[in-house]
């Protein structure tokens, strides 16, 4: 099974959801590391309901808006994300970042252009930041008296990993502004 299908079950595996709230979980809670397009979506389930990972939970229908179908973990798909999770993963880091390529390019404009740009980037970060902390904040409080069976663990260690990401971008903007205004490198 390719990753998407493992992404959906791991949103299944917490709560049944209709394809449009996966797609809005995908972006909320998996969108720091993982995007997938609509289209990506709407296949991959009808493929996991066809294969006895999902199936269809019932379908909501609300007089202002069209059909919704909701989907839920069999435990056929459970045991299949059970086994995936303990697979060996390929641990190599794959980060797609159009500002990274700039960045590759630097030395075709003028250092001012460039601090500006690393400035925009890095305002950025620093909101992405104040948000995840926000969150673990939430997160620590749900978090009370809970196992580490419980599907918020999960969350708080990808959220945990998204933190250390941004604190080392704000790390690295913060470097190369130094080295562009003509300041020695090194550690903050």
């Amino acid at each position: 099974m390719n990753s998407i299908r493992y992404a959906l079950l791991s949103l299944l595996a917490r709560e049944p959801l209709s394809g449009y709230d996966i797609k809005q979980h995908m972006n909320g809670r998996l969108g720091p590391f993982w995007k997938v397009g609509s289209n990506q979506v709407y296949p991959e389930l009808s493929k996991l309901e066809g294969e006895g990972l999902i199936r269809l939970q019932g379908v909501e229908q609300l007089s202002y808006r069209p059909a919704r179908k909701v989907y839920e973990l069999t435990d056929p798909g459970r045991e299949a994300l059970a086994e995936w999770v303990l697979e060996p993963a390929e641990t190599e880091f794959s980060l797609r970042d159009d500002f990274i390529l700039k960045a590759y390019n630097l030395w075709l404009v003028e250092p001012e252009q460039m601090i500006r740009q690393l400035e925009r980037i890095q305002q950025q970060h620093e909101a992405k930041l104040a948000a995840y902390l926000d969150k673990s904040a939430e997160l620590e409080q749900a978090l009370s008296g809970k196992t580490s069976s419980d599907p918020l663990y999960g969350t708080a260690a990808v959220l945990d990993f998204g933190i250390r990401h941004e604190r080392q971008y704000l790390e690295w903007c913060r470097e190369w502004i130094r080295r562009l205004n003509g300041e020695s490198a090194g550690p903050e």
